[in-house]
């Protein structure tokens, strides 16, 4: 099978051809892409990715995986080769479109326009909020369809070592959402779907035949951190059952915030009667007296016999 599957790098878009257009049960219809030189599937291999996770996005049971492609701060050869790879695939698709859209689309198209407002890009690219146009100097993303059918997922994940992560016989659980997760960098085999029209429309679909990427971390839940001596699981062992006494458990209050740490229990006595208070009126002020003024008689003179 590696002898089939192209470098996405190296990646020709001029050696592929069109198998004929074959009619679906929904009313639409599908055209195969086949590698020249195998006569069979295109299957190409992508460099390191970052992914931003696979998961029902539609919530219609479809799983899907957007790989980004590297911003110009972070791009490689490998990832500028590959990107103007597949560009140039897309315009050779949107070409032949209308070079063969009476067999395509049941009528003739003599305009690009026209065919570009029928295609679904294949390369997703971000809107400018002020002119709500795609913005085609950032970088643009793939997106990859990650198949099951009738319950059995149709990919396989490794890590970094070439170990199997899935499918994995020991742990029927995981799934490939397990580990392709939202920040993993993977590399990844992808089958190339072909086209399919429906609705006006026409696109390209890609499906993940195998990925590269992380070992799923570790889980501190569901299973025993802690390791004992032997002498501690002995001691555990030899401890005596806790004896019943048959008597209620006393309720316990806890302590509050304002309490300080070092505060002994309190003795709780009988309650003892508090006195009435005797309310005792403050004494008079006392009130400063003013001195008597001495009144002097003065004689009359001759008043006397």
């Amino acid at each position: 099978m590696a002898d089939t599957i192209v470098d996405g790098t190296l990646f020709n878009s001029q050696n592929i051809r069109y198998s004929a257009p074959k009619a679906n049960a929904s009313g639409g219809k599908s055209i195969n892409i086949l590698n020249n030189a195998t006569k069979g599937g295109l299957r190409i291999a992508t460099p390191l990715m970052l992914t931003w996770g696979a998961s029902d996005f539609e919530g219609n049971g479809k799983f899907e995986m957007s790989l980004q492609f590297p911003s110009d701060e972070y791009k490689t050869e490998d990832s500028s080769a590959f990107l103007r790879n597949l560009i140039a695939f897309e315009q050779k698709i949107k070409d032949d479109a209308l070079t063969y859209s009476k067999d395509w689309f049941g009528k003739a198209h003599k305009s690009a326009d026209v065919v570009d407002a029928l295609w679904t890009p294949m390369l997703k690219y971000s809107k400018n909020k002020a002119t709500g146009e795609f913005d085609l100097t950032k970088a643009p993303t793939l997106r990859v369809k990650i198949t099951q059918w009738e319950g059995v997922w149709k990919c396989e994940v490794y890590d970094e070592d070439e170990n199997k992560l899935f499918p994995n016989p020991a742990n029927p659980c995981v799934t490939p959402l397990d580990f392709l997760q939202k920040g993993v960098n993977v590399a990844c085999v992808l089958q190339c779907g072909g086209l399919w029209f429906a609705n006006g429309k026409f696109g390209i679909t890609w499906k993940l035949i195998q990925a590269v990427g992380a070992k799923q971390k570790a889980s501190l839940s569901g299973k025993c951190l802690i390791k004992l001596k032997t002498s501690d699981k002995e001691k555990i062992k030899a401890a005596p059952e806790p004896e019943e006494d048959g008597d209620e458990p006393t309720a316990l209050v806890e302590d509050s915030d304002a309490e300080s740490d070092g505060e002994q229990e309190e003795v709780v006595t009988a309650p003892v009667p508090v006195p009435t208070p005797v309310v005792v009126a403050p004494p008079p002020a006392a009130v400063e007296e003013k001195p008597k003024k001495k009144v002097v008689k003065k004689k009359v003179a001759g008043s006397e016999a």
